[in-house]
Protein backbone atom coordinates (compact mmCIF):
# COMPACT_ATOMS: atom_id res chain seq x y z
CA UNK A 1 0.00 0.00 0.00
CA UNK A 2 1.21 3.35 -0.99
CA UNK A 3 0.83 6.42 1.07
CA UNK A 4 0.50 9.78 -0.62
CA UNK A 5 1.94 12.56 1.28
CA UNK A 6 0.88 16.07 0.64
CA UNK A 7 3.69 18.52 0.95
CA UNK A 8 3.32 20.85 3.84
CA UNK A 9 4.76 23.74 1.91
CA UNK A 10 3.07 24.05 -1.45
CA UNK A 11 5.15 25.76 -4.01
CA UNK A 12 3.66 29.11 -5.12
CA UNK A 13 3.87 30.01 -8.70
CA UNK A 14 4.11 33.69 -9.96
CA UNK A 15 3.13 35.27 -13.26
CA UNK A 16 5.23 34.37 -16.21
CA UNK A 17 6.56 36.96 -18.64
CA UNK A 18 3.78 36.51 -21.22
CA UNK A 19 1.04 37.06 -18.63
CA UNK A 20 2.73 40.26 -17.43
CA UNK A 21 3.06 41.56 -21.01
CA UNK A 22 -0.62 40.86 -21.72
CA UNK A 23 -1.65 42.68 -18.54
CA UNK A 24 0.52 45.67 -19.50
CA UNK A 25 -0.97 45.76 -23.02
CA UNK A 26 -4.52 45.73 -21.65
CA UNK A 27 -3.66 48.48 -19.15
CA UNK A 28 -2.02 50.63 -21.86
CA UNK A 29 -5.08 50.24 -24.12
CA UNK A 30 -7.46 51.24 -21.33
CA UNK A 31 -5.32 54.27 -20.38
CA UNK A 32 -5.11 55.38 -24.03
CA UNK A 33 -8.90 55.15 -24.42
CA UNK A 34 -9.42 57.06 -21.16
CA UNK A 35 -7.03 59.84 -22.17
CA UNK A 36 -8.65 60.13 -25.62
CA UNK A 37 -12.08 60.47 -23.98
CA UNK A 38 -10.70 63.04 -21.53
CA UNK A 39 -9.15 65.05 -24.39
CA UNK A 40 -12.43 65.04 -26.34
CA UNK A 41 -14.30 66.09 -23.20
CA UNK A 42 -11.89 68.98 -22.60
CA UNK A 43 -12.25 70.18 -26.21
CA UNK A 44 -16.04 70.10 -25.97
CA UNK A 45 -15.92 71.95 -22.64
CA UNK A 46 -13.72 74.71 -24.06
CA UNK A 47 -15.86 75.15 -27.19
CA UNK A 48 -19.02 75.32 -25.08
CA UNK A 49 -17.42 77.79 -22.68
CA UNK A 50 -16.34 80.05 -25.55
CA UNK A 51 -19.81 79.94 -27.12
CA UNK A 52 -21.64 80.67 -23.88
CA UNK A 53 -19.26 83.46 -22.89
CA UNK A 54 -19.52 85.16 -26.29
CA UNK A 55 -23.28 84.68 -26.41
CA UNK A 56 -23.73 86.22 -22.95
CA UNK A 57 -21.55 89.22 -23.78
CA UNK A 58 -23.22 89.55 -27.19
CA UNK A 59 -26.70 89.58 -25.65
CA UNK A 60 -25.69 92.26 -23.16
CA UNK A 61 -24.17 94.40 -25.93
CA UNK A 62 -27.22 93.87 -28.17
CA UNK A 63 -29.60 94.78 -25.34
CA UNK A 64 -27.62 97.95 -24.59
CA UNK A 65 -27.55 99.03 -28.25
CA UNK A 66 -31.30 98.44 -28.66
CA UNK A 67 -31.97 100.44 -25.49
CA UNK A 68 -29.88 103.32 -26.83
CA UNK A 69 -31.81 103.21 -30.11
CA UNK A 70 -35.18 103.13 -28.33
CA UNK A 71 -34.31 106.20 -26.25
CA UNK A 72 -32.32 108.08 -28.92
CA UNK A 73 -33.25 110.84 -31.36
CA UNK A 74 -31.85 112.38 -34.55
CA UNK A 75 -30.61 109.23 -36.19
CA UNK A 76 -28.21 108.87 -39.09
CA UNK A 77 -26.97 108.06 -41.66
CA UNK A 78 -29.74 109.17 -43.96
CA UNK A 79 -30.52 107.80 -47.41
CA UNK A 80 -28.86 109.79 -50.17
CA UNK A 81 -32.03 109.52 -52.26
CA UNK A 82 -35.27 110.70 -50.56
CA UNK A 83 -37.22 107.99 -52.38
CA UNK A 84 -35.17 105.28 -50.64
CA UNK A 85 -36.57 104.36 -47.24
CA UNK A 86 -34.25 101.54 -46.17
CA UNK A 87 -30.45 101.63 -46.07
CA UNK A 88 -27.74 99.35 -44.77
CA UNK A 89 -24.72 100.84 -43.05
CA UNK A 90 -21.61 99.89 -41.10
CA UNK A 91 -22.53 102.53 -38.49
CA UNK A 92 -25.45 104.20 -36.78
CA UNK A 93 -25.33 107.64 -35.23
CA UNK A 94 -27.85 109.25 -32.88
CA UNK A 95 -28.31 111.64 -30.02
CA UNK A 96 -28.95 110.37 -26.48
CA UNK A 97 -31.31 111.88 -23.93
CA UNK A 98 -28.29 113.72 -22.47
CA UNK A 99 -27.79 115.31 -25.92
CA UNK A 100 -24.55 113.40 -26.50
CA UNK A 101 -23.87 112.22 -30.05
CA UNK A 102 -23.13 108.49 -30.11
CA UNK A 103 -21.74 106.48 -33.01
CA UNK A 104 -21.80 102.69 -33.02
CA UNK A 105 -19.73 101.32 -35.88
CA UNK A 106 -18.39 98.05 -37.20
CA UNK A 107 -14.75 98.02 -38.26
CA UNK A 108 -14.49 95.34 -40.94
CA UNK A 109 -10.70 95.12 -40.74
CA UNK A 110 -10.30 94.63 -36.98
CA UNK A 111 -13.65 92.77 -36.66
CA UNK A 112 -14.69 95.02 -33.77
CA UNK A 113 -17.93 96.72 -32.88
CA UNK A 114 -17.03 100.18 -31.57
CA UNK A 115 -18.88 102.72 -29.40
CA UNK A 116 -17.86 106.35 -29.66
CA UNK A 117 -19.05 109.49 -27.91
CA UNK A 118 -18.46 112.66 -29.89
CA UNK A 119 -14.98 113.98 -29.22
CA UNK A 120 -13.75 110.85 -27.41
CA UNK A 121 -11.77 107.81 -28.47
CA UNK A 122 -13.86 104.80 -29.55
CA UNK A 123 -14.36 101.92 -27.12
CA UNK A 124 -14.64 98.28 -28.11
CA UNK A 125 -18.10 96.83 -27.49
CA UNK A 126 -17.61 93.41 -29.02
CA UNK A 127 -14.71 91.58 -30.63
CA UNK A 128 -14.84 88.91 -33.33
CA UNK A 129 -17.72 90.42 -35.35
CA UNK A 130 -17.24 88.85 -38.77
CA UNK A 131 -20.41 90.08 -40.42
CA UNK A 132 -23.28 88.23 -41.99
CA UNK A 133 -23.32 87.09 -45.59
CA UNK A 134 -26.45 86.92 -47.69
CA UNK A 135 -27.48 83.94 -49.84
CA UNK A 136 -25.22 85.18 -52.66
CA UNK A 137 -22.19 85.20 -50.32
CA UNK A 138 -21.97 89.01 -50.15
CA UNK A 139 -20.97 90.51 -46.80
CA UNK A 140 -23.84 92.58 -45.40
CA UNK A 141 -23.62 95.68 -43.21
CA UNK A 142 -24.87 95.05 -39.66
CA UNK A 143 -27.21 98.07 -39.39
CA UNK A 144 -30.43 98.29 -41.42
CA UNK A 145 -32.24 101.59 -40.97
CA UNK A 146 -35.82 102.04 -42.16
CA UNK A 147 -37.03 105.62 -42.49
CA UNK A 148 -40.45 107.12 -43.07
CA UNK A 149 -41.45 110.68 -43.81
CA UNK A 150 -38.01 111.92 -44.71
CA UNK A 151 -35.60 111.80 -41.78
CA UNK A 152 -37.79 110.00 -39.27
CA UNK A 153 -36.35 106.62 -38.29
CA UNK A 154 -39.06 103.99 -38.18
CA UNK A 155 -36.99 100.93 -37.22
CA UNK A 156 -33.34 99.98 -36.77
CA UNK A 157 -32.27 96.36 -37.14
CA UNK A 158 -28.91 95.04 -35.98
CA UNK A 159 -27.62 91.77 -37.45
CA UNK A 160 -24.25 90.55 -36.12
CA UNK A 161 -22.34 87.31 -36.61
CA UNK A 162 -19.69 86.77 -33.96
CA UNK A 163 -16.88 84.23 -33.74
CA UNK A 164 -16.33 83.09 -30.15
CA UNK A 165 -12.83 83.96 -29.05
CA UNK A 166 -12.18 83.33 -25.39
CA UNK A 167 -8.93 84.22 -23.64
CA UNK A 168 -7.96 80.55 -23.32
CA UNK A 169 -6.72 79.14 -26.61
CA UNK A 170 -5.85 75.58 -27.53
CA UNK A 171 -3.61 74.91 -30.48
CA UNK A 172 -5.40 71.68 -31.16
CA UNK A 173 -7.05 71.29 -34.52
CA UNK A 174 -10.82 71.03 -34.36
CA UNK A 175 -11.45 72.95 -31.14
CA UNK A 176 -13.28 75.83 -32.83
CA UNK A 177 -16.61 76.94 -31.45
CA UNK A 178 -19.56 77.69 -33.74
CA UNK A 179 -20.31 81.27 -34.79
CA UNK A 180 -23.12 83.07 -33.03
CA UNK A 181 -25.69 85.20 -34.80
CA UNK A 182 -27.31 88.05 -32.90
CA UNK A 183 -30.29 89.84 -34.44
CA UNK A 184 -32.33 92.58 -32.82
CA UNK A 185 -34.70 95.30 -33.91
CA UNK A 186 -35.92 98.44 -32.16
CA UNK A 187 -38.19 101.36 -32.86
CA UNK A 188 -37.28 104.72 -31.32
CA UNK A 189 -39.90 105.55 -28.68
CA UNK A 190 -39.51 109.30 -28.90
CA UNK A 191 -39.80 109.20 -32.67
CA UNK A 192 -42.85 106.93 -32.56
CA UNK A 193 -45.13 109.39 -30.79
Amino acid sequence: MRIHRTPTHARRRGFNLIEVLIALAITATLLTATLAALDASFRAYQATTEEVSTQSIGRIVMHRMLTLIRTGTEFGPFPSDPRVTTIQSDFIQFQTQNEEVVTISWDRNSKQLLYELEGQAPLELLDGVVGTTNKDGILQSPFTLSYEKGRRLYRATIDLTVEPNDVIQLDIEGDRARTIRLVGSAMPRLEAF
